[in-house]
């Protein structure tokens, strides 16, 4: 009924544009010409108008086929409430095609990706895409370092900042979008804000409520296949058998300029392994994640070091350049507010060193005071369940955070969508069945004021999301 009454609208939309069309061109057959080399005219000086806006520098131009691609930094201050102290320079990326295109304001749940690859509703809208650093990733870091000044509303206001500064700029409709933690950025901008944009896309969002959300471990227990999982348990319990063999090949990669002085190798080692089963179903599908690559609990100790070491990346979470760099932003966000998931350890407990060290307040940055504060996760799920109104939200069947995801109404044209051929953590739009692709293309022009045009997508460009998503991958 909800989709016929959506279809409907369209239709009579599409009919009211086409006979008011009909009914102007007669008076007025030059305007259309007319305001378009006025667009033109804007867009060829769209360098200096940028440069004109408050607090924006420009650090890259490039042209590209059918965008220009911008780097620039933006002048924040380090806290809102505080506007006129400390401030601090955020990254970001621009897609501009058209000053009167619709915009996606992209927030990033951590540091922003310099390549020119845009998001799937910017490709289908064939619009603008401002790309935002999460503050204390990358480059956007206070001088202070000052840990409290990292939350939840603090970010929300740096995107509503940027909103405000660009859409003198770019006037078409706005929406948000992100995936992973930036989807879960993208919904509490939303919350916050809810005047900033018309609609909101969300793609694998990832949030938990409390330091070892029990919802993760439950779902473990029974996703996929079981075959599938107990392959999973006796490598784990292999390579917590065999740490003394395995605990050299991490040391060892101290050749590739990684240490583990913070939290040792032993530890590493130990914590990578506990989570290998929630790392492996939620990357399910994106090469070479599948249960055929698993090996025997009997191979040998550089082959099941190499699987673990491929599948849950110690060195690229637990070194410490990993915890220099994003580590310690996104542990302390998760020991504060964004939560974390309980990590299954049952199977394995006889094996630990080190059982329930995962949780993040234990983790670094270290020395600095962590509180948990449920209240804004638990109202942003409120909002979302009850008040969430033109909003998409994409998750992949067998991914762990799909545990917690939030859930929305339709009453209020507001969608979840659970997609079960996308990869385990990520699914899209263009890749659903009918007819539920169709639907939500129309809901997503709807919101934008602006049709659908489904992108042919190149082997380079699928390439490049390839290696993005496998950066996130590595990344989390």
């Amino acid at each position: 009924m909800l989709a016929r009454r959506h279809r409907l609208r369209g239709v009579v939309g599409a009919l009211v544009v086409s006979l008011l069309g009909a009914c102007g061109d007669a008076g007025s057959a030059g305007a259309p010409e007319d305001a378009a080399q006025e667009r033109r005219t804007l867009d060829d000086d769209i360098r200096a108008r940028l440069e004109a806006l408050p607090g924006v520098t420009i650090l890259g131009d490039e042209q590209f086929e059918d965008f220009r691609f911008f780097t620039l930094d933006f002048e924040q201050p380090a806290d809102h409430r505080r506007p006129h102290g400390e401030k601090f320079l955020q990254r970001m990326t621009l897609f501009h095609r058209s000053t009167t295109a619709p915009m996606v304001i992209d927030t990033e749940g951590a540091e922003l990706f310099t390549e020119p690859i845009a998001a799937e509703p910017v490709d289908l809208l064939e619009g603008n895409q401002v790309t935002v650093e999460h503050r204390f990733y990358g480059t956007s870091t206070p001088a202070s370092r000052d840990w409290r000044l990292l939350d939840v509303w603090q970010s929300a206001a740096d995107a509503h900042r940027v909103v405000e500064v660009f859409k003198t700029l770019y006037t078409g409709r706005w929406l948000s979008t992100g995936v992973f933690r930036g989807g879960t950025a993208a919904l509490l901008h939303r919350y916050y804000f809810p005047n900033d944009v018309q609609g909101t896309l969300a793609y694998a969002e990832r949030h938990s409520l409390g330091l070892q959300d029990a919802r993760a471990a439950h779902f473990l227990r029974n996703v996929g296949d079981a075959t599938c999982r107990a392959k999973l348990t006796a490598v784990q319990r292999a390579a917590l058998a065999r740490r003394e063999e395995l605990s050299p090949l991490l040391a060892a990669q101290v050749e590739w300029g990684f240490t583990f002085d913070t939290l040792g190798v032993d530890k590493s080692l130990e914590f990578s392994v506990v989570r290998l089963s929630f790392n492996f179903w939620e990357y399910l599908g994106l090469a070479p994640y599948d249960c055929d690559s698993i090996p025997e609990p009997t191979v040998s100790a550089e082959e099941l070091f190499g699987f673990v070491d491929l599948v849950a990346g110690p060195a690229y979470i637990f070194s410490d350049q990993a915890l220099a760099t994003f580590g310690e932003p996104e542990s302390y966000q998760s020991a504060t507010e964004l939560g974390a998931p309980l990590y299954p350890e049952a199977e394995l407990r006889d094996l630990l060193r080190y059982p329930g060290g995962q949780v993040p307040t234990f983790l670094p940055p270290l020395g600095v005071t962590k509180f948990y504060n449920p209240v804004p996760l638990l109202k942003l799920e409120v909002w979302a369940r009850l008040h969430a109104k033109q909003v998409l939200i994409l998750d992949g069947a067998l991914s762990p955070w799909s545990a917690s995801a939030f859930h929305v109404s339709p009453w209020n044209d507001a969608y979840r969508v659970v997609d079960p051929e996308g990869i385990g953590f990520y699914g899209t739009l263009t890749a659903l069945p009918e007819p539920q692709r169709t639907f939500f293309f129309e809901r997503l022009s709807d919101w934008a004021g602006a049709p659908v045009q489904v992108p042919e997508v190149s082997e380079q460009k699928q390439g490049a999301r390839y290696q993005k998503l496998l950066r996130h991958v590595r990344r989390h």
